[in-house]
């Protein structure tokens, strides 16, 4: 009980440490010496708990996508959008909470991480597959077309209200631009 509560508690003050760092140098100029400076550990310790830094990154981005509960959002339907804004506000929310990882991870090119990968799973294991078990789809579409618009609609937008930093809409407004975007394409703004 002790060690599984020790390695909580280490484990929780490395990726403070590690979010801490990030506020100050971009990922790729971050060491592990840096965040164990900061968690005040020992690089053992570090090395105990994570093989290097992108092992790190990559359990706090799968730690924040089991956080999205997409299996929820499978039985959504394009009948209800206010459900469908809820479910993207939630998204949205928490690549707010995560914006330097979701970042990191998700659209800066040239980071090795797992996270973009995951989502693509996740997506097709849960979304994906729910709507083309309901018959949504038309015959002989490929269901990869379906996975890769909704992702890249929603980094597209959530990429521009990154980089505006200072003159961020709110969640609110991002999500019901991503669900227009989503649900009726550029004839929604048009």
């Amino acid at each position: 009980m002790k060690t599984d509560r020790r390695t909580k508690y280490t484990k929780m003050v490395i990726r403070q440490a590690f979010m801490e760092a990030m506020k100050s140098k971009p990922f790729q100029k971050i060491t592990v010496a840096d965040i164990c400076s900061l968690a005040e550990i020992s690089r053992p310790t570090f090395y105990f708990h994570y093989a290097d830094k992108f092992d790190l990154l990559d359990e706090i981005g799968e730690n924040m996508l089991s956080s999205a509960n997409l299996t929820k959002i499978s039985e959504l339907t394009i009948e209800r959008p206010g459900e469908i804004f809820n479910a993207i506000l939630n998204l949205v929310k928490i690549v707010e909470d995560n914006m330097e990882v979701y970042r990191i991870c998700v659209l800066e090119r040239g980071v090795n991480s797992r996270l973009p990968s995951k989502i693509t799973e996740e997506l097709n294991a849960t979304v994906i597959s729910y709507w083309e078990q309901k018959g949504v789809f038309a015959d002989k579409l490929d269901k990869r077309y379906v996975s890769d618009f909704i992702q890249s609609t929603f980094n597209s937008v959530i990429r521009c209200w990154i980089e505006k930093k200072d003159d961020r809409e709110s969640a609110e407004k991002i999500a019901e631009i991503i669900k227009t975007f989503a649900l009726r394409g550029l004839l929604g703004f048009v």
